[in-house]
């Protein structure tokens, strides 16, 4: 934390700041005895600054903290205190944290819940990636896509991510002759999301959107390009469909889902966290 002193009425009396964080709704956060625990005098023009550093002790499950803090300064002998992050003040709430050691079993980690990070599909999966953003261009609900549809959401449990990829990917999908072998089941939302299509009443993946990645060679050179069932009727895939699944490479179905894998840890994704999808969709 910075404190900079720009301008002030008196400058006659000596003036001081001290800030007061507090880590609260868990007795598990420590925090360090730091700089900001005594005042410290400051003039006109001055900056001060202090490190505060907390800690999680403990080493299973996840909790949650709040921050808070108060700001008290001292000019010639009368006090004034500014207060946020607590309830009922400024910022209330909004200095939630929450650390976990759930996410990969041997390290210990925190993040600030309320912020939503988003899932870039790399170019390098150019099929894979084409085919997200179609789905969330053409579905009504427009999954995962900011701005205009909802984030997805973490399904942690793998007995239903089980389920939802039966479903979706169910023997009714049959692998297209013309996309590049080995061809797999490609299908969004994820099947590791709350908004698979299972988990939104789907019986059998023959009710999803339609797509594959289909090859052909130009000049001695493969072309892949994306399509779906209707084209050249100049049919777009339904919009009111609750899930989509394309017969994909298998190098761009299973990139994706790594990419995805290591974000997952990266960003502590627990049961039901939210994320975005960016597959080239414009924010709004």
């Amino acid at each position: 934390m910075k404190f900079d002193l720009t301008s002030a009425d008196i400058t006659s009396s000596v003036m001081t700041v001290k800030v007061d964080a507090v880590c609260s709704l868990n007795a598990s956060c420590k925090q360090n005895a730091d700089p900001w625990n005594a005042p410290r005098p400051i003039t006109v023009g001055g900056s001060i600054d202090g490190g505060i550093t907390r800690l999680w002790t403990e080493n299973a499950g996840n909790k949650s903290f709040l921050i808070s803090y108060a700001l008290t300064v001292n000019i010639g002998g009368t006090y004034g205190t500014a207060r946020w992050g607590d309830a009922g003040e400024p910022s209330a709430g909004q200095y939630m944290v929450r650390c976990d050691k759930e996410i990969n079993g041997s390290t210990k980690g925190c993040i600030v819940p309320a912020f939503t990070p988003t899932f870039v599909v790399d170019q390098k999966y150019s099929q894979a990636r084409q085919f997200i953003g179609m789905v969330q261009a053409s579905m009504a609900t427009h999954p995962g896509w900011e701005g205009r549809g909802q984030p997805l959401h973490r399904e942690s449990d793998e007995s239903v991510v089980s389920k939802n990829r039966a479903v979706v990917c169910d023997s009714t999908f049959k692998p297209h002759t013309s996309t590049p072998p080995p061809v797999q089941c490609d299908e969004f939302p994820f099947a590791r999301t709350k908004e698979s299509g299972r988990q939104l009443g789907v019986t059998s993946g023959a009710s999803c959107q339609q797509y594959m990645v289909t090859s052909q060679t130009i000049e001695g050179k493969q072309y892949l390009s994306l399509t779906w069932p209707g084209l050249n009727q100049g049919k777009m895939p339904a919009a009111d469909a609750k899930c989509a699944r394309a017969s994909m490479p298998k190098n761009q179905n299973e990139g994706v889902g790594g990419d995805l894998g290591r974000r997952t840890v990266e960003w502590r994704l627990l049961e039901g966290d939210a994320y975005w999808v960016d597959a080239g969709q414009p924010v709004n």
